[in-house]
């Protein structure tokens, strides 16, 4: 063979391999990695700082924009001193997103010893993105009532030692289809009246994703009756120290009813997917309530409801087979076990993942109150791989 075919042959042959390897390196190698974030480009911007005047001629301004186009209300950076709540009322459109944005991060800081910074009030489409909550507000930081379709992105709650109910409340039976995402939860409130986030009166579909939470004075995240329901609870970090406050160290989450009236007036609600998380209590400080997820009953009976068992269903609850646990959830507690999705979390210093606990409260006389283990009831979900698989599970 010549030299000149020879050269030929071997350029052929290194031309093939140059080629098969770009083809091959141009497979994705991981099937399960987060879609990229659609980016949303407004339509009209609005600018405001610290001395802009939020009232209703502005508020109406940025509806009539928001029926035309997406719509960013840009915060630029500083610290906003609040005498008066930032109120979002009766705003968004079925189509166009608007968009409530931090110039930067972290860095657009809203304070001041008011009930609450900022609330969103019969809203629907609506997202708000990178703001800092924190200092003496004394009911909420932020709240969304009776809204719809609203995601809550890259915020920081952070030291808010006064506040009386919680960090974040999201509150209403109408209130549908809430995001929580990427954000920080971090020294929240005075007693065990205070949350990070308090979801209450029938929620539906709250999300909570891939957060950061560590020390509250109550439980964590808090469902309340009258059946909240469809949580999602989805790779968020969940750490108790031990040293905040007093030493304590609180449930995680807690799906509760408070029936002070008779017969009562809430009910829990049955459809959680809790999983993906870690759940860390330190070894510090008071070591009785180390529970990750908490069913619990303070009070008198609803009407379809018999929360105050009887002994010897509390006896089949805490020491039954599965079968029982799950025949009293059914039939008494109104809890369907196959709803209540719990599980590939990681356990850190947690005496108990998911518990009964029914106290009398208000004058209530039950034949038994305390705490019953039923994880061994309850239903694993399946494979969570993605924050959006996660974010549509009830969907």
């Amino acid at each position: 063979m010549r030299l000149t075919e020879k050269h030929t042959i071997l350029f052929v042959l290194i031309l093939f391999i140059i080629l098969g390897c770009k083809k091959s390196s141009s497979a994705p190698d991981n099937t399960d990695e987060e879609p990229q974030e659609v980016i949303i480009i407004p339509d009209t911007t609005f600018s405001v700082n610290s001395g802009s005047e939020l009232n209703d001629e502005f508020w109406q301004n940025v509806q009539t924009a928001l029926n035309d186009g997406h719509v960013m209300v840009r915060f630029a950076v500083g610290e906003y001193m609040l005498t008066s709540t930032i109120t979002v009322e009766n705003m968004g459109h079925d189509e166009n997103l608007l968009m409530l944005q931090a110039e930067r991060s972290g860095s657009v800081i809203f304070e001041g010893e008011i009930a609450n910074l900022l609330d969103l009030r019969n809203c629907k489409n609506v997202r708000v993105r990178g703001f800092k909550f924190t200092g003496d507000a004394t009911g909420y930081a932020m709240r969304v009532v009776n809204s719809q379709r609203i995601s809550i992105e890259t915020c920081y709650f952070q030291d808010l030692p006064a506040v009386g109910y919680g960090a974040l409340g999201v509150h209403q039976s109408s209130t549908d289809d809430i995001v929580v995402k990427g954000s920080r939860f971090e020294r929240v409130g005075y007693d065990s009246h205070a949350h990070m986030i308090y979801a209450a009166y029938g929620v539906n579909r709250l999300s909570i994703i891939s957060n950061y939470f560590k020390d509250c004075s109550g439980s964590f995240v808090r469902f309340r009756g009258d059946l909240s329901d469809k949580g999602v609870v989805y790779n968020n970090d969940f750490i108790s120290t031990g040293n905040y406050l007093t030493g304590i160290n609180p449930v995680f989450i807690e799906i509760p009813v408070f029936n002070d009236v008779n017969p009562g007036d809430e009910r829990m609600g049955t459809n959680f997917l809790v999983t993906k998380n870690t759940f860390s209590y330190g070894n510090m400080g008071n070591q009785s309530t180390r529970y990750a997820m908490v069913f619990h009953s303070s009070g008198f009976n609803p009407s379809d409801r018999n929360y105050l068992i009887s002994v010897a269903d509390a006896e089949k609850l805490t020491n039954g087979t599965p079968a029982e646990k799950q025949s009293v959830m059914q039939t008494q507690l109104g809890l369907n076990a196959d709803k209540i999705l719990f599980g590939g979390n990681a356990n850190i210093n947690v005496a108990h993942n998911v518990l009964y606990r029914a106290w009398n409260n208000y004058g209530s006389e039950g034949p038994w109150t305390g705490i019953a283990d039923i994880e061994s009831a309850i239903a694993s979900p399946d494979e969570i791989t993605t924050e959006e698989e996660a974010i549509n599970f009830y969907k």
